[in-house]
């Protein structure tokens, strides 16, 4: 009988992490770089890979054992970049003049990956923990 309980506690706590409201956020990273007039082998090359990732985790409950542990009316907000823009990750880069072998190359990967988590109850053996009227806003 133990080990059909610590399974069906695994899967109540699996499914509560998939359905709890994990929502996309938005936020900014940049990266700009030049260059030029680089002669020769494997010269001149631009690589960026600017990475931003914002956690944003509000009103949840995190129980052992617990119980009349509620989390209500939290709110989280990720905020707009400069001028109330929000473009994520954003690599802008320029090689010239770069005669040769393998040079004047640009390689650019933004990585943007936010992450939200509100309103969320987790819990491993838990009664009456309610998360109610919690808010996560991108903006």
């Amino acid at each position: 009988m133990f080990p059909f309980v610590r399974s069906t506690v695994l899967v109540l706590a699996v499914g509560a992490a998939t359905i709890g409201g994990v929502s996309a956020a938005a936020a900014d990273a940049g990266a700009t770089g030049v260059a030029t007039d680089s002669p020769g082998v494997l010269s001149g090359n631009v690589v960026q890979i600017p990475v931003h990732a914002p956690v944003n985790a509000c009103g949840n409950s995190f129980n052992v054992i617990g119980m009349l542990n509620p989390t209500v009316g939290n709110t989280c907000t990720n905020g707009t970049g400069a001028g109330g823009v929000s473009a994520g990750a954003v690599a802008t880069g320029v090689a010239a003049n770069s005669p040769g072998v393998l040079s004047g190359n640009v390689v650019q990967i933004p990585v943007h990956a936010p992450v939200n988590a509100c309103g969320n109850s987790f819990n491993v053996i838990g009664m009456l923990n309610p998360t109610v009227g919690n808010t996560c806003t991108n903006s």
